[in-house]
């Protein structure tokens, strides 16, 4: 295992890109608080298999790396930071991969990624069942309703039963879709996504905005309210 504090941290460039240019200093907060909400959710256990769609630079894998996982397998669409995390965290350790898909995104907007390959159409490459676990923080909140219907139909597929998938949505107030910040952050009917989570091979229970700034982990399963602006509504699925 390699001690996170052993592990570079990333360019400012790619922190302000996973955090938004006024939270970079957040960055091994959040890392720190989504290990402590995996773990709460028993989704850390010893040889577990564990992905992180949407991984980044690393803000989680970084201190995953004292856990007792059986291996983790992190996929983003921007190559840089893919890349940065295949020479500083897994060339540390065996159990890491990570992968670069060219996905298009809204996010193009703000990193300039561009992109060839159809997110609403994508299949994840990985075989039926082949982890535990999974995680996706901030990434359906930057996806419109009918990418986040193909990933959750993919995350049905790789997840085995049993297994969990925490993540986060913004919920727009008055029920519609929308886009802000030149169409980067996506806010949904919630009604409609849960719609599509009964649809899905997964129980949920939606645990609400768990990251308190200075507080970090906040367990609290009571409904939370609706939320609006940018607060991120957080979800546990699991496979039945």
């Amino acid at each position: 295992m390699t001690p996170s504090n052993q592990i570079p941290l990333p360019p400012l460039e790619f922190r302000s890109l996973v955090c938004g240019p006024n939270m970079i200093d957040s960055f091994e907060e959040v890392g720190r608080w989504l290990v402590a909400f995996l773990d709460h959710e028993g989704m850390l256990k010893p040889g577990s298999d564990l992905l992180d769609v949407g991984c980044g630079c690393g803000r989680l894998a970084r201190y995953l790396t004292e856990s007792p996982i059986q291996s983790y397998r992190g996929f983003d669409r921007h190559a840089g930071m893919v890349q940065w995390c295949v020479d500083e965290i897994q060339s540390r350790d065996p159990r890491f991969a990570f992968e670069f898909f060219n996905l298009r995104s809204v996010y193009d907007a703000w990193d300039n990624q561009g992109g060839k390959i159809d997110t609403e159409n994508f299949t994840f490459p990985y075989a039926a069942g082949a982890f535990d676990s999974c995680l996706l923080a901030s990434v359906f909140t930057h996806m419109p309703p009918k990418e986040v219907r193909q990933y959750l139909r993919e995350l049905g597929r790789v997840i085995r039963p049993g297994g969990k998938v925490v993540l986060s949505i913004f919920f727009s107030p008055d029920g519609t879709v929308q886009t802000l910040d030149e169409g980067v952050n996506v806010f949904h009917n919630p009604e409609e996504f849960a719609a599509d989570l009964a649809s899905s091979p997964f129980t949920y229970r939606r645990v609400g905005h768990r990251y308190v700034p200075g507080a970090g982990f906040q367990p609290d399963d009571s409904p939370p309210p609706l939320s609006s602006g940018y607060t991120h509504d957080w979800h546990v699925l699991t496979k039945r």
